[in-house]
């Protein structure tokens, strides 16, 4: 072997030795977990809870950082820019590679400067109706709304270009079922609204909307996941309802710089599925509303794809644009 070529075989094994050693011994200082909602929500929760027991199963804490704003491209955006060397962790979306399409001049590219990690739990949307309509089911609903001479309805989301404006966009068509959306800066005011009777739809989080459907305030009309939600199994899908093969389903994942070494990825998969199968949490979860979600990276990958393709649809279909 030449000298040159033994002194860079050299210098590459060293430097293999040396991401291994620090790969060992990660995490050996505080995380940085970016959240890119406000606090309190139900992405914030999530987070709090999953890693408030992974700080303790890896030895360090993972700090909350919540930077909300400009639909997620702001935490996202800090995260994509961020050392890759996983002290920096965010936590993403399904709606993450929808970004390009809904926003111009993005800093970053989610498909290419995030890479995912582990699964985390999801939320199911629901659509919900007011006391100003009277059908009782869905399929009611869909005889009223098709009628001859309706009007369209009117339906409330947390926000332009969320999921579940585009799960009511989604509804509209595959149920050929005139809508206009209603954007709100948040749930609780779509639901004050709701409520109050000043809009008679709404698509919201099912943790949202099942409290005050439990009053008697609100009927929820379905669920919008393939299969009925484990937090209210009595109620039925939207697919189930009267619009067959409907699935709006939405769920939250680990991501990282790209270029995190794949050490640390695995280690830190490792510690959010150990800690998603602790019955605790799990029960805790599903008391606040949210459903763990266990995917092996390959079943992730598939489904973040197939969500992609159906949304990347609804949003060119709808010329949507961000909020």
């Amino acid at each position: 072997m030449k000298r040159r070529e033994f002194t860079l075989a050299a210098a590459a094994a060293l430097l293999a030795t040396a991401a291994s050693v620090r790969a060992d011994n990660y995490p050996s200082k505080p995380v940085r977990l970016i959240v890119p909602y406000p606090p309190g929500g139900g992405t914030d929760t999530v987070a709090r809870a999953v890693f408030e027991r992974v700080s303790t199963l890896m030895g360090q804490p993972f700090v909350v950082d919540n930077k909300a704003g400009a639909g997620t491209t702001i935490g996202l955006g800090e995260l994509a820019r961020s050392r890759p060397d996983g002290y920096t962790v965010g936590v993403g979306g399904t709606s993450d590679p929808l970004l390009p399409l809904l926003y111009d001049r993005l800093a970053f590219n989610p498909s290419a400067d995030l890479t995912f990690v582990a699964t985390l739990a999801t939320v199911p949307i629901v659509l919900a109706a007011g006391p100003s309509i009277p059908a009782k089911t869905l399929q009611e609903l869909l005889a009223a709304g098709r009628a001859k001479g309706a009007q369209p309805l009117a339906y409330a989301s947390p926000g332009t270009a969320s999921p579940h404006h585009l799960a009511g966009i989604y509804l509209g068509e595959m149920a050929g079922l005139p809508l206009v959306h209603v954007p709100y800066k948040g749930t609780s005011q779509a639901l004050t609204d709701l409520v109050g009777g000043h809009v008679p739809l709404a698509m919201l989080g099912l943790p949202s909307a099942l409290p005050f459907a439990r009053q008697g305030k609100l009927k929820i009309l379905g669920v919008a996941t393939a299969q009925r939600s484990a937090l209210a199994p009595e109620i039925p899908t939207i697919s189930e309802g009267g619009v067959p093969g409907f699935n709006a389903g939405y769920w939250w994942h680990v991501t990282v710089p790209t270029g995190t070494p794949q050490a640390v990825i695995a280690q830190l998969r490792d510690a959010v599925d150990k800690t998603l199968r602790t019955p605790a949490l799990t029960e805790s979860l599903l008391k606040s509303g949210f459903e763990p979600m266990l995917l092996s990276p390959a079943e992730a990958e598939r489904a973040l794809k197939e969500d992609t393709a159906k949304w990347t649809k609804v949003i060119r279909a709808s010329h949507l644009r961000g909020g």
